[in-house]
């Protein structure tokens, strides 16, 4: 059967932060500007397909440009790579933001977590550095794939412990060269399957539930409901979303 996939994503400096340093990539496009409106996708499986949330750290600009160098080596390394590969793409881009900041030592300490998803033909794999997480979408609620590199792993809104933002992992962020373990999961492409990629700035923000319950049929819709809702509780830190669905593509 022939498979293809439907995304839909948005990205937005959130309603404190004077800019945006997250990161979002879909296919070949990258995309740290504030939108209003989410951009769609549409692609057979035929060819590779992924996608990336980025989170940058450092102050000063340099979370920018340490998300945008992540989410644009994820991208280009990720459609090249096979799911077996996935692990090792993901810690030669680590291997190449701690090279650039070695040529260019002011951006010393720069950092970025990041959540992605690559398709391959029938496999799907999702992996993750740091605190942006991977969810799939089930019937009522959301299942996180993703595995959180933090000191509360898998903390969420409605627990009513603090949250401890300290991260054990991410690209960069250290004066010398240190490897990553990124986690990575691998499933069948299963038609009508849908995943959620975000950064912290969503789900510190909304519950499980609150996001769940906006996510429908119409990807770009959903991403832009949750963008909203994020929004109107005054997110504090920027927000991005991606929503990626697995279709069975009716034969020509």
């Amino acid at each position: 059967m022939p498979l293809g996939i439907k995304a839909a994503g948005v990205t937005h400096r959130g309603t404190v932060r004077d800019g945006n340093e997250d990161c979002l990539a879909i296919g070949f496009w990258v995309s740290q500007d504030t939108m209003e409106a989410a951009r769609g996708f549409d692609q057979p499986l035929d060819q590779p397909f992924a996608c990336v949330v980025a989170d940058g750290m450092g102050g000063h600009g340099n979370g920018e440009h340490a998300s945008l160098l992540v989410g644009r080596g994820l991208a280009r390394r990720l459609l090249a790579a096979g799911p077996e590969q996935i692990a090792s793409a993901v810690r030669s881009v680590n291997a190449e933001l701690f090279a650039h900041v070695r040529e260019n030592p002011s951006l010393a300490g720069m950092g970025s977590t990041a959540v992605g998803l690559a398709a391959h033909g029938p496999s799907l794999a999702i992996f993750n550095v740091g605190d942006s997480r991977a969810y799939k979408v089930g019937e009522r609620e959301l299942m996180q794939l993703s595995v959180d590199d933090s000191l509360v792993p898998d903390w969420k809104l409605e627990s009513g412990m603090a949250r401890n933002s300290k991260l054990l992992q991410c690209f960069g962020g250290r004066t010398t060269f240190t490897d990553i373990q990124p986690h990575v999961s691998v499933e069948p492409c299963v038609p009508g399957s849908t995943y959620l990629l975000c950064c912290d700035g969503l789900y510190e923000t909304l519950t499980e539930a609150e996001m769940r319950a906006l996510i429908a049929e119409d990807l770009q819709a959903s991403a832009e409901a949750l963008l909203r809702a994020a929004l109107g509780k005054q997110a504090r830190d920027n927000v991005t979303v991606a929503l990626v669905r697995v279709l069975a593509q009716a034969p020509e």
